[in-house]
């Protein structure tokens, strides 16, 4: 079983397929473009990082291309990527950088402030931006990968058990605790989501939810990897672009959490966006309200019948914590 390396192996079947459309560039990649990206990635990591596999990395960063050149670069290392949520202050950030061990943090220039909050409290080997916004005295990540290139790669062959991730609860209850995520999981969820929901390689789904959240990283990022379908990535949330962009798109499948579905029927083109291609809209993470069900079953009923040939599950199917509208 693929379970290490999802990107490479679905690159070797469909090359050209688009993988990512990263919708704040524009930047359309295919497969093999972005498998070549996470490669690249993945030599800096040994060669430029000096990080060997089962090495912890972090990551504090918003939505873009390069976070996930990093996910699935690490997947392919063998190193252990701890996604940081962008939201903590430093003194929160401090007790995760040391119980998780890593040894380098990558940030983008939207943190900065908090990495020099963190800078004091912890001791890490290397600071490493991915964009132009850094201390003066870090390095950037295009660089390290830049001077990995010409350097040999060979592939880590990390078994099923290997830890592929670690990320850390919100601490409700207490400081926050890192979940082991091993290789193996995240390929049976990709397998098991793909399988269970019924997607296929002509699915487009958004993403404008966190990706330092396990809810991104799983539903709908490496389902659709797997399958071979197409994501389209959002740096962050906003009504009115999601709408345009699941309509220019042609988005099939769309996750949300109830309070963005709440939001996207708030605005105002909830009620004239094309939405004949979707397959179905789903909702996770908490109850969803009637009032929302009933909201988004009108517009499907209210729709021309020419413009829901696919047509969407008009009722909500219970699936653990998720719903279909």
């Amino acid at each position: 079983m693929i379970h290490a390396d999802l990107l490479g192996e679905r690159a070797r079947l469909t090359p050209v397929k688009t993988a990512l459309v990263d919708v704040a560039s524009g930047g359309r990649f295919t497969y093999a473009e972005l498998d070549a990206r996470a490669t690249a990635v993945a030599k800096a990591l040994r060669h430029g990082f000096g990080l060997a596999a089962g090495d912890r990395l972090g990551l504090l960063a918003g939505n873009s291309v390069e976070f996930l050149d990093l996910f699935f670069a690490a997947l392919k290392s063998g190193v252990v990527l701890v996604p940081l949520s962008t939201r903590l202050t430093p003194r929160e950030l401090a007790p995760i950088v040391h119980d998780s061990g890593m040894r380098a943090l990558v940030y983008d220039g939207a943190t900065l402030e908090a990495v020099r909050g963190l800078r004091p409290l912890v001791a890490l080997e290397r600071w490493v931006t991915i964009d132009e916004r850094a201390a003066p005295a870090d390095e950037t990540l295009a660089a390290l990968v830049d001077g990995s290139r010409a350097e040999p790669w060979t592939p880590v062959r990390s078994g099923p058990e290997d830890l592929a991730c670690l990320l850390y609860t919100s601490g409700t209850t207490g400081r926050p605790k890192g979940v082991m995520v091993p290789h193996r999981m995240i390929a049976w969820n990709g397998y098991n989501t793909a399988a269970c929901w019924q997607l296929c390689d002509g699915d487009v789904s958004p993403i404008f939810t966190p990706l330092y959240h396990a809810g991104a990283l799983g539903a709908f990022l490496t389902p659709i990897v797997t399958i071979g379908g197409t994501i389209v990535l959002h740096r962050g949330f906003d009504a009115a672009e999601v709408w345009r962009t699941i309509e220019r798109e042609r988005c099939t499948v769309v996750l949300g959490v109830p309070t963005i579905w709440k939001l996207l029927m708030e605005a105002p083109e909830f009620a004239t966006t094309d939405l004949h291609h979707v397959r179905w809209f789903i909702s996770g993470g908490a109850p969803l309200p009637e009032y929302l069900i009933e909201a988004y079953q009108r517009l499907h009923n209210e729709a021309p019948s020419d413009s829901a040939s696919l047509g969407w599950t008009a009722g909500m199917v219970a699936a653990g914590s998720r719903s279909r509208l």
